[in-house]
Formats: C-alpha cells, sequence, structure tokens
C-alpha cells in the first residue's frame, strides 16, 4: 500500500480505499453484452452481405479521405474478417467495456470511447496505401487498454508504485500482447490505440483529479 507522508508531524497516511475500490455499477454487465452484440450483428452483416451493406462497411484512406464516406470509420471497427477475428476482440472489448462504463459511465463508455475510436482508425488508415481495408475493433481495444491501465496506474494506490506497474504489465502481457505475429494484423493500429488511450487518460485524470481522490479512504499510521 501506498503512504502519504506530510499530513501529520508524526503519521503516515496509508491509503485504504480508492475509487476502483467498488464494484462497477450493476448496468455494466448488460452494457459490455450489448457492446459485444452490436459487434457480431455488424460481423454477421459483414460476412453474409446482408442487403448487399457489406461493401459499405470496412474503411480505406481512399474511401475515407477521398470520398468522404465517414461514416466508415466507425462501422469498420464493428465488422471483423473472421469468427475468429471477432472471438479475439470481442472477449476483451467486453471485459473492458464493463470496467470502464462500470468505474468512468457512459461519459467514458461508450461515448468518449467510439469518438476517440474513430479518430485511431482514421490516423491508422492514413497511414496505409489508399487501398488499403483494416477491419476490426483492434483499434479500439487497445484504446481501452491504454486508458485503463493509465486510470489505474494513477488512481490505485492502495498498492505501492512498483505493484502497480507489474500488475499493470501483467494485465498487458495477458490481454494484449499476441501469442504469434500475424503478417494480416496491423499493429500499427494497436499502437496508435494504446498511445491515445494513455495519452486521454493522463487528460481525464487530471481534470477529474479531484472527484476521483475524493473516493479514498486514508487512516493514520504512526
Amino acid at each position: 500500500m501506498e503512504k502519504l507522508s506530510g499530513w501529520g508531524l508524526e503519521d503516515d497516511v496509508v491509503v485504504k480505499e480508492t475509487h476502483l475500490s467498488r464494484r462497477p455499477t450493476r448496468r455494466s454487465a448488460p452494457i459490455a453484452i450489448a457492446s459485444v452484440a452490436v459487434l457480431f450483428v455488424f460481423s454477421v452483416i459483414y460476412w453474409s452481405d446482408a442487403m448487399g451493406l457489406a461493401a459499405y462497411l470496412p474503411a480505406s484512406r481512399d474511401a475515407v479521405f477521398g470520398q468522404g464516406e465517414y461514416w466508415r470509420l466507425a462501422t469498420t471497427m464493428l465488422v471483423h474478417a473472421d469468427v475468429q477475428h471477432f472471438l479475439s476482440n470481442s472477449i476483451v472489448l467486453g471485459v473492458l467495456a464493463l470496467l470502464l462504463y462500470g468505474y468512468y459511465g457512459a461519459s467514458v463508455f461508450p461515448a468518449a470511447t467510439l469518438l476517440l475510436g474513430t479518430i485511431v482508425t482514421g490516423i491508422a488508415i492514413y497511414t496505409y496505401p489508399a487501398t488499403t481495408h483494416l477491419v476490426g475493433a483492434s483499434g479500439l481495444v487497445y484504446w481501452m487498454a491504454g486508458f485503463w491501465l493509465c486510470l489505474y496506474l494513477l488512481i490505485e494506490r492502495r498498492f505501492g508504485l512498483g505493484k502497480r506497474v507489474f500488475r499493470a504489465i501483467g494485465f498487458g502481457c495477458i490481454v494484449l500482447v499476441p501469442t504469434a505475429i500475424e503478417p494480416n494484423v496491423s499493429y500499427r493500429t494497436h499502437f496508435i490505440g494504446f498511445v491515445v488511450g494513455v495519452l486521454f487518460g493522463l487528460v481525464y485524470f487530471q481534470r477529474h483529479k479531484a472527484r476521483l481522490r475524493a473516493s479514498e479512504r486514508v487512516v493514520f499510521e504512526r
């Protein structure tokens, strides 16, 4: 646990509870399930080309910035190449959706998540050849993970910084690090999403620091 000195002449202030000590709100699970269901529905539409919509869902630099079809920045995050691609993203997205909505509310997930996810997608596709299509929620997932880990390190002061870093690395290795390098996976998008998530986490913490710190319960130890 982290000790905060300087509150008394000979006392150390030990953080016993933080904003992350409570359980996520009850609506978190339904929100997470609904989010995964949306991915599944759009992916099925893409796989089956229902109503001839498949061609209008993925994003490329030419389609978005050349032809002005900006809706693709959102829809391309919802479709996946195949079932394996869907499962690899949806499980992690479901967990992170539960955490982000449960602890930070709808303003972070889904609102900020979708907005920043489209920006991540736009940055990523702009770095690829004009006709290269990117599909999947990977950039979104890495954004969510970057935001969550950044806030975890800043908020969870029940544990010392070293232990927080160790736990964050462990979470990242389990959730984010691939078991194999695949040539058709856009690791560039993963990196962009994670960096943007961390940066937004820093901004969010600074703007809401007083409220987040107000959730702390501390005790004095001599």
